[in-house]
């Protein structure tokens, strides 16, 4: 049986038939073998020209704070509570004060020091006034007597701590009476204490009433004492006002005054 050897190709490696697969040769030099379909590495590829990080996302649940600039001047309640808690005026400053606290801070405003330190100086105030009241309670103590009971020594007592016999340097007819001084009736004096008595308790009767009933009781008392004085003298009575009235107070005092 003969064997047929094959044809020969042609000359130069060329494939006998065109359209034959080429068989891949080696890469050329200086080029990269391409792969397809492998995922490039180190994140999304990046258009040509742009270059940075990324616009970086809000965080969730931080407030955005928005820009304040400088103050927008000083305000006017914060200077009027400074000036007022200098001169004493310790409730309006303590208003003001409180009023350019808030204000400041909703417009932007300066003068917090200056509202501070108003309220600081209406405080010191308040605290001097209490310091000098408990110092007033305390020195009013009882005036220096005999045995007898008159009064030995002038002193300063509270209308209420009169008592019969006491004799008193002058009596003011104008205004509310704090305070009187205490002389002794040895000596020239301005009136002299000869009833003291008490009002029905209750509710306050009006400064009418109070009035009718304190005058009526200290002329039946004088008229009952069948008391002569030296010279010509008036009949003076001290009664309690509403705020006294309030706290307790139903005494009325009865004086002879010379006129």
């Amino acid at each position: 049986m003969s064997q047929t050897p094959p044809p020969a190709g042609p000359p130069g490696g060329q494939p006998p038939y065109p359209g034959s697969p080429q068989q891949p040769g080696p890469p050329q030099y200086g080029q990269q073998p391409q792969y397809g379909g492998q995922p490039s590495y180190g994140g999304p590829p990046q258009q040509p020209g742009q270059y940075g990080m990324p616009p970086m996302a809000p965080i969730q649940g931080m407030p955005q704070q928005p820009y304040q600039g400088p103050p927008q001047g000083t305000n006017g309640f914060a200077v009027a509570s400074l000036i007022f808690g200098i001169i004493s005026g310790v409730l309006l400053s303590v208003i003001f004060g409180i009023v350019a606290l808030r204000q400041i801070k909703q417009r932007n405003q300066g003068g917090r020091g200056l509202a501070i330190a108003g309220l600081v100086i209406s405080g010191c105030w308040v605290l001097l006034f209490g310091v000098g009241l408990i110092i007033a309670i305390a020195t009013d103590d009882e005036p220096s007597r005999d045995a007898s009971g008159q009064v030995t020594e002038t002193a300063n007592v509270r209308p209420e701590k009169l008592k019969v016999g006491d004799c008193v340097e002058k009596v003011d007819t104008e205004g509310l009476i704090r305070n009187m001084k205490l002389v002794p009736c040895s000596g020239p004096n301005g009136g002299e204490v000869y009833a003291v008595f008490e009002l029905p308790a209750g509710k306050w009767p009006g400064e009418s009433a109070v009035s009718t009933v304190a005058e009526s009781g200290c002329s039946d008392r004088w008229d009952a004492l069948k008391r002569k004085v030296e010279e010509d003298s008036n009949i003076y009575y001290l009664q309690p006002v509403e705020a006294s009235w309030s706290m307790g107070d139903r005494g009325v005092t009865c004086l002879v005054v010379p006129k």
